[in-house]
């Protein structure tokens, strides 16, 4: 993966000034939704930024076609294009392309004219840059992600257009659906909940944390991407908000809490249900579930017990096992 960073050297390339990172990384911003809040933010301080879309990928790439890129007049940026192999000469592109406030069509790899800049995995990419993008554009895109809804982006040679807008006259060349981040709501207590929420806030998701354990309040301190709400009593669960989009887990020890909250769960579209414990305790908890009416159709929607590797009792193991089931269950759904 390529880092990113805020403070630069510069050196010179064919006639150019490109940037080369060299100090401290940044905060990684890699899920479209944030590289469209990148931009907006730059944006709304009045500076000039270019917004870089993968159009076309052939043979062996390392990001799929649609990856965005962000870049700013003032060196920072916001995602990345490889593993480093050409990010450093797009950026150099990219504030051409913004000095000139002209779009750019890009191609690298295999038939391109920058025959010293290589792609070691084969293959070519080819990428669309577009100075200055509409701000109204960028701000719809912005606010449908944050509102967990999908949105869809056109790219023409005239610029970045929202798909149906009923101003784009233009032909699109290239058209792609964004989806929101993924979420995973955590309900349980200790170690494996503390576990989960930080290595899935690591990996990009939105996390929140359901607990009856006021301690864990104190993750949300530390990572933007971790909410918290305190739990009262099993048979009162707070309301359900789950979507396409999202994860549940549970986390108890404790079963008496499951109940409400997997009913609830199972009524949602969230695209994937698991809860900790052995094969026992989870044909305990079907037979619980259906004792309270769940159909078997919804009760064969939980994954339990959860994870990719069968009894993992360290924390972080377990973490790691859930978090890839999870994953591997987004992308089967299609939801990444």
């Amino acid at each position: 993966m390529c880092h990113l960073y805020e403070n630069s050297e510069r050196h010179q390339r064919r006639g150019r000034f490109i940037i080369v990172s060299t100090l401290e990384p940044l905060q990684d911003h890699h899920h479209p939704a944030d590289v469209l809040a990148f931009i907006k933010r730059e944006q709304d301080s009045n500076t000039p930024c270019a917004l870089l879309v993968i159009t076309d990928i052939r043979g062996g790439t390392l990001r799929a076609k649609g990856t965005l890129m962000a870049v700013a007049a003032n060196g920072k940026t916001a995602g990345y294009i490889s593993n480093g192999c050409v990010d450093a000469d797009i950026i150099s592109q990219a504030q051409t392309a913004l000095h000139e406030n002209k779009t750019v069509s890009l191609l690298y790899g295999e038939g391109s004219p920058f025959k010293d800049i290589k792609l070691p995995c084969g293959g070519s990419i080819e990428i669309s840059i577009i100075p200055n993008p509409d701000p109204t554009i960028i701000n719809t895109a912005t606010l449908s992600l944050s509102a967990r809804k999908s949105v869809t982006l056109q790219i023409s040679k005239g610029g970045l257009y929202i798909q149906n807008n009923p101003l784009n006259k233009k032909v699109a060349t290239f058209e792609i659906t964004y989806q929101p981040k993924l979420k995973l709501r955590i309900v349980g207590r200790g170690a494996p909940v503390r576990s989960l929420a930080s290595q899935a806030a690591q990996s990009g998701f939105e996390v929140h944390i359901q607990s009856p354990e006021p301690d864990l309040e104190a993750l949300a301190d530390t990572n933007n991407l971790i909410t918290f709400e305190l739990l009262n009593t099993p048979e009162t669960p707070p309301p359900c908000q789950d979507d396409k989009w999202t994860a549940l887990v549970l986390m108890f020890h404790d079963h008496e809490w499951e109940t409400e909250i997997l009913k609830q769960a199972l009524s949602r579209p969230a695209f994937y249900i698991g809860a900790l414990g052995s094969p026992q305790t989870h044909s305990a908890r079907c037979e619980t579930l259906r004792a309270s009416g769940v159909s078997p159709e919804n009760i064969a929607k939980i994954h339990g017990p959860i994870g990719l590797i069968p009894s993992m009792r360290d924390a972080n193991l377990l973490a790691v096992s859930a978090l890839g089931e999870i994953i591997k269950t987004a992308q089967i759904k299609h939801r990444l």
